[in-house]
């Protein structure tokens, strides 16, 4: 048996016989149905932010550490663990271990009676999580060419954005309904099913070129390679400074058109969501197509294109907090989410231009480690803070400030992007 098909502990030779099906487009439908349920389970709490604040008696601050800071905690310390496992193992296998852990997690949080258990079980969605996104873009690298990779990564991300907004309008629904903590069940019950789906169905691809060498390299020989290549550097530091802007933005969302607008909580849901939706997955499917036509003409569009979205999207985005029709407000934000989304599965994709085979999912967890410390855990709390401080003069309109001014920070992503670019012909791999 080649390490690439070796089961974990606990999936072992007593484990069903699997229907093995290894087709690319298979794999990357069933990946980009837990690309759905990672960002669905990650973000699903953004829209029960408000309700649950009111609930347990907390603070904005405290809110943004559980949004943001309790989940990024452990994803950030297990993702570069778990993704050394995916650069040996079974990545198919890791995978569904870990879309079965978060989603029992997701339901678990329904049931916290405070902040702590509330604190506690979101960090523990979080270690679940941390081995989806590496593993998956190993497996994506393998089953897809260079010229087609960002498009099939962008379509992986697309699954993400509709878990995202789809998760925003189906828990606001739900929480009309029957409350936060069944909303939370019922999402974090959903993955399951999908978890055993994969595990027994989907096959392992072969390795690419030099996968040998992954077991007998040590993770600190992986690291120096990696942080030796400055086109690298750049693009992991362009991704997390933009996933601060972004993950508070996204999570402070619906709590800002309930507070500023008056919107009830099914209302954000569906309104806010769709708006995430279209403009998002429409977006994020555009940038994969866009580097299909403009990728072989030179490789640096991979670097260009994330740093002219990114550029623009403050442009869209600061014009929405600004406005007094929400209606307005979502218009500019369809626009945002387009034009930002359009350059995410393109930064991800570049970076295996600059990364071997087998040094893949080590890299992309390095990306995550950065942007989840940076983004998800500091930018909603960054928002929480600013509006609990701007609150004594500003009342419940604290948010709409504290939002704007976090909504500049791609700028800040878009030079990172212009360096990475200066120095990533001498730096890139052969197709």
């Amino acid at each position: 048996m080649s390490s690439q098909d070796r089961p974990l502990a606990g999936f072992g030779a007593g484990a069903p016989r699997r229907v093995r099906i290894s087709t690319p487009a298979y794999v990357l439908g069933l990946l980009t149905a837990v690309s759905f349920f990672n960002y669905l389970d990650r973000m699903v709490i953004a829209i029960l932010l408000e309700p649950i604040k009111r609930e347990l008696g907390l603070t904005d601050a405290q809110m943004g550490l559980v949004a943001g800071f309790a989940f990024a905690m452990l994803y950030a310390v297990l993702a570069l663990p778990l993704a050394r496992i995916a650069d040996r193992r079974s990545r198919v296998t890791l995978v569904s271990i870990c879309l079965a852990i978060w989603s029992a997690m997701t339901a678990l949080t329904g049931l916290a009676r405070n902040f702590t258990e509330l604190f506690v079980a979101r960090a523990a969605v979080g270690v679940g999580e941390a081995g989806c996104v590496p593993a998956a873009h190993s497996l994506l690298g393998d089953l897809f060419p260079r010229e087609r990779r960002a498009f099939a990564i962008s379509i992986f991300q697309a699954g993400g954005v509709l878990g995202q907004s789809a998760g925003l309008a189906l828990a606001g629904a739900a929480a009309q309904l029957w409350g936060w903590r069944a909303a939370l069940v019922i999402a974090g019950l959903f993955g399951i099913p999908l978890a055993l789906l994969m595990f027994f169905t989907a096959r392992e691809p072969p390795r690419g070129e030099g996968h040998a060498r992954a077991s007998a390299e040590s993770t600190l020989a992986t690291l120096k390679a990696l942080v030796a290549r400055p086109p690298l550097v750049h693009l992991v530091l362009g991704v997390a400074v933009a996933a601060f802007g972004s993950y508070g933005i996204v999570q402070w969302l619906p709590a800002f058109f309930i507070r500023s607008h008056g919107l009830t909580l099914a209302e954000v849901g569906l309104y806010s969501g769709a708006t995430g939706a279209i403009g998002g997955v429409l977006g994020t499917i555009f940038g994969g197509y866009a580097l299909i036509r403009l990728g072989p003409r030179d490789v640096r569009w991979e670097l260009w294109w994330p740093l002219l979205v990114f550029a623009l999207f403050p442009l869209f985005m600061l014009p929405s907090f600004w406005v007094a029709d929400w209606k307005v407000a979502l218009g500019f934000q369809l626009m945002a989410f387009f034009i930002g989304s359009s350059g995410g599965g393109v930064a991800l994709s570049a970076l295996q231009t600059y990364v071997e085979p087998h040094r893949r999912a080590t890299a992309v967890a390095i990306l995550l480690l950065m942007s989840s410390l940076l983004g998800l855990g500091l930018g909603p709390v960054a928002v929480g803070v600013i509006s609990d401080r701007l609150a004594p003069s500003l009342g419940s309109e604290s948010l709409r400030y504290a939002l704007m001014a976090t909504t500049c920070m791609p700028i800040w992503a878009a030079i990172h992007f212009w360096l990475a670019a200066r120095s990533s012909k001498r730096w890139s791999l052969p197709a």
